[in-house]
């Protein structure tokens, strides 16, 4: 007889993507019904202070995994130096060795030097690499890259904009702790602490109380939770549903799997338990809803003490034994004068256990339906019953010892084959160091970048400026000294890329041809549009690889990372085919965020509020100016970089930039700088002498 169980589980497209800081919350994943999990290597992780995977754990996890018919992504998701690469290297073997199905990367250098020495394993562009348009994703897609993980700042619109207009995979977080900042643009966490969140050693110091009038903590948001918009999400084209939380317990990551099943399934999925678990003053759905009010939230009091041992245990029951994934098709054989035969087919494979030869029976014959049941016992792994057929002559005995080990022998050789299925066995080329290229000779020039009309009408007086930088918006086709400017368009392009193409072709038109590039986005809207692309500091270059990289994109020239030291800058500007320099003057950047965190809501824009501070405070007093634009707000360093009296280190780099905010002494600020004169009053070095880590 047969029977169909195929409708115990419905098997889903979309993937459940659970994080990972350990082995126990990799079981706990596992077994709560993931369908993939992410996890960081022992050096080159986002979360740095995770326990993270040894090259021993990290083979022992891929294995236990794939038998369970779960993928794993390794998180090489930080910027790396040039000291690093060697060791960058070996971690890419070590995990290519313990057959990981894909690296998640934010640094280019990291993506170039994966594909030298493992083509064939697939990379994910972080979220990390600000992929919040449709160019953006094209791009990523030409380099190589097999999916995007999406910003936890998009809207469903800008998500879906992207999922219409691309073809490659896309990744979105659902679930978990939700930053103010846009995606791979902040810097707070290293200018004010030398802790780079870029490195993986983010110190969360918008978690800290800043103010705006009577408001605290304005930067704080609450844990985002997309949970109950799953199906939603499936039919706007996300195909992974990450979890964030690599530095969470156990029962929180089978709690947002459970949740996120139970939604993809139909349900609705428990948040108060969520809640209850790990949450900042609840949940929040705001940028995706386009609706930026009642946002912020911190850890309280209430938050801790809501995770109870009684709850905890709840979450538990998720992943007490595996999640029961794929349907098992089984026949069982008991027939007169033949060994008994028990045959397990799942995922596309199948194996026979064959026992001894049954005997008549004295007392009791085996039935069918005794069969059938003693068979279907599928408890514990895996597997659940799908099509049973069962074929027994009439008198014969079988005992339950010899059904329940040739079960076991079906089952274990079932999924060694499931194993080697979904093992890779990757080919990988013995790392190959870069060449180093000749130094050239270094003709330092100076240029600037603008925020206003004022500064753009100042600065073109001054000759001494080989290239300005200036916003798109303060452009027209009046503006002189057209060869000299670069066309700097919104970091930003969710919800205006289409208007930012119009407004550059038609600056083109009227004889501008460059634009500063900070994500990829923009080295795709250059090439489409046929302007000279500069690289601005956004695009993070830190070592050789992804410097090489961008050269290969089509860079003309670009400005290095503000997080290195000064000698490694050096190094790389002279190791460099393109000129490359320095941000040298200027308010560092802390970070660019969606939401104005003065006024609770979206960036005014251009329509400035008369009673708007333009600034928030953090505890020691210090007011950090915020620039706002159309769709974002800049928040500066309440110091100003000076390296205006460090002019024998600055003439080793192509070109030094000066960044004005709110500045009207701009050509006092630039006779600093020729004449080699150090600045009055309190100012910082940067990065250069501090480092990160």
């Amino acid at each position: 007889m047969s029977r169909g169980l195929g409708d115990v589980y419905k098997r889903q497209m979309s993937e459940i993507l659970a994080p990972c800081g350990a082995m126990e919350s990799l079981t706990a994943a596992v077994n709560a019904g993931a369908d993939a999990v992410y996890l960081g290597e022992e050096y080159f992780s986002a979360r740095k202070n995770a326990d993270n995977f040894t090259a021993e754990q990290l083979c022992d996890a891929v294995r236990f995994c794939h038998y369970s018919g779960v993928k794993v992504y390794v998180t090489l998701n930080t910027l790396v130096f040039d000291r690093e690469i060697p060791l960058l290297a070996k971690a890419i073997e070590n995990c290519a060795k313990a057959d990981v199905d894909a690296f998640i990367v934010q640094d280019m250098g990291v993506a170039r030097l994966a594909r030298q020495i493992v083509p064939e394993l697939p990379l994910h562009a972080s979220t990390q690499m600000t992929v919040n348009s449709p160019e953006g994703a094209i791009m990523a897609k030409e380099l190589g890259f097999t999916r995007v993980v999406l910003g936890r700042e998009l809207s469903l619109a800008q998500i879906k904009a992207i999922t219409e207009s691309c073809d490659i995979e896309t990744e979105l977080f659902v679930h978990g702790a939700l930053c103010v900042c846009i995606s791979g643009q902040c810097y707070m966490s290293s200018v004010l602490g030398g802790r780079s969140g870029n490195r993986g050693l983010c110190a969360q110091p918008c978690r800290l109380d800043f103010t705006s009038g009577d408001r605290h903590n304005v930067l704080s948001l609450k844990d985002l939770s997309l949970t109950e918009k799953l199906p939603e999400l499936a039919k706007a084209g996300i195909i992974s549903f990450k979890i964030e939380g690599r530095m969470k317990r156990p029962e929180y990551v089978a709690g947002a799997v459970n949740a996120c099943r139970v939604a993809l399934d139909g349900g609705t999925p428990d948040l108060i338990s969520l809640k209850n678990v790990f949450s900042r003053s609840g949940f929040t759905s705001g940028y995706f809803d386009d609706d930026f009010k009642n946002m912020q939230g911190v850890r309280t009091k209430d938050d801790v003490t809501s995770a109870t041992s009684k709850v905890l245990s709840a979450m538990k029951q998720y992943y007490h034994k595996p999640f029961r994934r794929f349907p098992a098709d089984i026949t069982v054989n008991v027939k007169s004068g033949q060994p008994v035969c028990y045959k397990l087919s799942a995922c596309g494979v199948s194996s026979s256990a064959v026992g001894d030869i049954p005997e008549k029976a004295v007392n009791r014959a085996v039935t069918a339906e005794y069969l059938e049941n003693q068979c279907s016992k599928l408890g514990g792994t895996v597997y659940f019953p799908g099509n049973i057929t069962v074929n027994v002559d009439d008198g014969l005995s079988v005992s339950a010892a010899q059904l329940n080990e040739l079960r076991r022998k079906a089952i274990e050789n079932v999924s060694g084959k499931i194993l080697e299925k979904n093992s890779h066995h990757y080919r990988i080329s013995p790392y190959i160091p870069l060449d180093s290229k000749d130094g050239k000779k270094i003709r330092p020039e100076f240029r600037c970048e603008v925020n206003t009309a004022l500064q753009l009408e100042l600065v073109l007086q001054e000759d001494e400026y080989s290239y300005i930088y200036a916003p798109m918006g303060l452009l027209d086709e009046a503006t002189p000294d057209k060869f000299r400017i670069i066309v700097v368009p919104p970091v930003f392009l969710a919800d205006c890329e289409s208007d930012v193409l119009k407004k550059l072709s038609l600056l083109k038109k009227q004889g501008y041809e460059h634009i500063a590039v900070h994500t990829l986005s923009h080295i795709g809207i250059a090439r489409k549009l046929g302007m000279k692309a500069h690289g601005m500091s956004r695009l993070n270059i830190t070592n050789r690889y992804s410097l090489r990289e961008y050269e290969k994109m089509g860079l003309s020239d670009t400005a290095l990372s503000f997080e290195l030291l000064m000698s490694d800058a050096v190094s790389l500007c002279a190791d460099s085919e393109i000129k490359t320099g320095i941000v040298g003057y200027g308010r560092l950047p802390l970070m660019i965020t969606r939401r104005c965190p003065i006024n609770n809501g979206k960036p005014c824009g251009k329509i400035k509020r008369a009673d708007c501070p333009h600034y928030i405070t953090d505890r020691q007093g210090n007011n950090m100016p915020c620039m706002c634009s159309e769709n974002t707000v800049e928040i500066l360093n309440p110091d100003k970089l000076y390296l205006s009296d460090r002019q024998s280190e600055l003439a080793k780099f192509d070109f030094v930039l000066l960044k004005f905010t709110d500045e009207t002494d701009t050509g006092e600020v630039l006779e600093m700088y020729l004449d080699d004169i150090k600045p009055d009053g309190k100012l910082t070095r940067g990065l250069y002498y501090r480092g990160v880590q």
